[in-house]
């Protein structure tokens, strides 16, 4: 599937997710015949759409050495995370994704490696430890998602993000 088409089909599917095959295609500028050889149902296309965007969160990850200092693989990780925008948030806001056994795994095995990452940060003093880790990590993803939606509203460069999305989690907003 080629990149144009996935980010079309998702930047589509985000705006209105009730949007048919048709929309998409024609918001991607081929045939409707042609993407429905590709992907012959809605679902079929919003499963890959999912998995695709469940292999750039991988590698990203992948990519990342968890056992770095703390405050360094919080860096990476959201110097990573804010360009790929739209594909996350896509895993993020669309609904029904868990329905698909599949893509409701590979996103719980998504979040293993960086809940582990936040206890073992915890553990050693490096993070607060009275806080759920799963609190932690999901308000690390809260406050990336704000920062998409800051860049694509025009309030928020995308370079200055990384560094507004830290110091918010780390320091918080308390004077």
């Amino acid at each position: 599937m080629s990149v144009h088409l996935l980010e079309t089909a998702t930047r589509v599917l985000l705006a209105d997710p009730s949007a048919s095959l048709g929309d998409v295609a024609k918001a991607a500028g081929i045939g409707r015949t042609t993407l429905h050889k590709r992907y012959p149902t809605r679902q079929d296309l919003v499963v890959a759409l999912a998995n695709s965007a469940l292999d750039v969160v991988d590698q990203a990850i992948d990519g990342i050495d968890l056992t770095a200092p703390t405050h360094e693989v919080l860096d990476r990780l959201v110097t990573t995370l804010v360009p790929m925008g739209p594909r996350l948030e896509f895993l993020l806001r669309f609904p029904g994704l868990e329905q698909d056994p599949r893509v409701a795994a590979r996103l719980a095995r998504m979040d293993q490696p960086l809940l582990e990452f936040v206890k073992t940060g915890q553990d050693h003093g490096r993070l607060r430890a009275d806080l759920p880790t799963w609190w932690v990590l999901d308000t690390l993803y809260a406050v990336v998602y704000s920062a998409w939606e800051s860049i694509a509203a025009g309030r928020l460069a995308p370079l200055d993000a990384p560094k507004l999305v830290l110091t918010t989690v780390l320091k918080g907003v308390q004077a």
